[in-house]
């Protein structure tokens, strides 16, 4: 009889490669338009990123406030194209202007292999295993942000490697999740987890994103951050509010879209009760997976290109069940967990059942307790990040 240890080497492979199937068919769909003369509606939300990076470094970024102007502008280029708003802070118009340079889909490609190149790099540094590593950058996941155009290879990137580096780094950690603020809904819980565990990486995180909205009122002007305000702002706010556009609010996984059906006034108190019980949590957590997940949790602004986090989250869970076995039932969990973001645009009416499945995944971190940060000396002094022993570099291997 073959050992588990062997069935595991067989197996998930066999799994992995079977969990690309539905990005890999809508990769196809993608390719499909690109070549059929859609190419304004296969780039995705690529094309909002290219056209922020694009405008601002030709010194028209007012133009992403200007919603008919801006779809004027896009129509120009690309013809008619569904609905498209700008709708990130001024702080990512510094990333997108690098790459605004570049045609569309050179700039969109390159971003998404810097992104994952990033994510790639500080999952090393933070030494977890070559097989973890590079199963979180394929993963259905990683796959579904590649084919929106999306960013959460850099925010999985930032938040995932800064919070696993925090024992070890915890200035670079705190830079890192500084930097994140260029999507501030899915750091939400982190604040008040660094204030209580990590001061130092707090200090240097408010200084990264200080840095990053100074730059951006230097490079751009205060124009962009009013545009932001009175533009941006209130129409991220009417997707919750009124669900317009459709398109936007329709892809949301959140706790709020869950229980829109209740009502407006039902759904946002339940979003709200969700969110600061994410944060009160958190603070209370030790390890990265957990802090991930509730970070998914807290978001009201929830895609499934978002869940890659969550995604490096069920690999340390799965990292850690083969190394000391799996309760009943979180096989599965954590299978579902993996395949989910690559068939959730194959079943949409699934997406409601996702913060169901992001309790039970905590439930399944919090059971762990946390896989230790390193296997440092029990007796090493506590260090600046917070109350965590001072991690051996050379020897940390568990972290998650």
């Amino acid at each position: 009889m073959p050992a588990p240890s062997q069935i595991n080497r067989t197996v998930l492979p066999v799994l992995a490669l079977l969990s690309l199937v539905p990005s890999l068919l809508e990769a196809v769909a993608v390719i499909w338009g690109d070549a059929h003369g859609l190419t304004g509606k296969a780039l995705r939300d690529g094309l909002d990123f290219w056209a922020g990076g694009f405008l601002s470094l030709h010194g028209h970024a007012a133009l992403l406030f200007n919603p008919p102007a801006y779809d004027a502008f896009l129509a120009g280029i690309f013809g008619k194209l569904p609905v498209h708003l700008w709708s990130y802070p001024p702080n990512y118009l510094l990333l997108a202007a690098g790459f605004g340079w570049l045609p569309p889909w050179p700039a969109v490609l390159a971003f998404d292999a810097l992104g994952l190149a990033l994510l790639v790099a500080l999952l090393r540094l933070a030494l977890l295993p070559w097989p973890l590593v590079l199963a979180v950058a394929a993963s259905p996941a990683s796959l579904e942000n590649l084919l929106e155009g999306q960013n959460a290879a850099w925010l999985t990137a930032l938040i995932g490697g800064g919070l696993l580096l925090l024992p070890a780094r915890p200035r670079l950690a705190g830079l890192l999740i500084g930097a994140a603020t260029i999507k501030p809904q899915l750091g939400l819980v982190l604040p008040l987890f660094l204030l209580r565990r990590a001061r130092l990486a707090l200090l240097y995180a408010a200084l990264a994103a200080a840095l990053l909205a100074g730059a951006s009122l230097a490079a751009f002007g205060p124009a962009v951050w009013v545009g932001f305000w009175t533009v941006t702002r209130p129409a991220m706010s009417a997707v919750l509010l009124t669900g317009q556009p459709p398109a936007f609010a329709a892809g949301l996984l959140s706790v709020f879209a869950a229980f829109r059906a209740l009502g407006l006034p039902a759904a946002l108190l339940i979003q709200a009760a969700t969110t600061l019980a994410c944060i009160l949590f958190a603070a209370t957590r030790r390890d990265v997976p957990s802090l991930l997940i509730l970070a998914a949790l807290a978001s009201p602004y929830l895609h499934d290109y978002d869940l890659l986090g969550v995604t490096l989250a069920a690999a340390l869970l799965i990292r850690a069940g083969l190394a000391h076995g799996f309760a009943p039932g979180e096989r599965l969990l954590l299978l579902i967990a993996w395949f989910g973001p690559g068939l959730l645009p194959w079943v949409p009416r699934a997406a409601h059942l996702t913060p169901l499945l992001l309790l039970l995944l905590l439930a399944s971190a919090v059971r762990r307790g946390g896989v230790p940060p390193c296997d440092s000396d029990p007796d090493a002094p506590a260090s600046s990040a917070g109350r965590s022993s001072i991690p051996a570099p050379r020897r940390c291997t568990n972290i998650g």
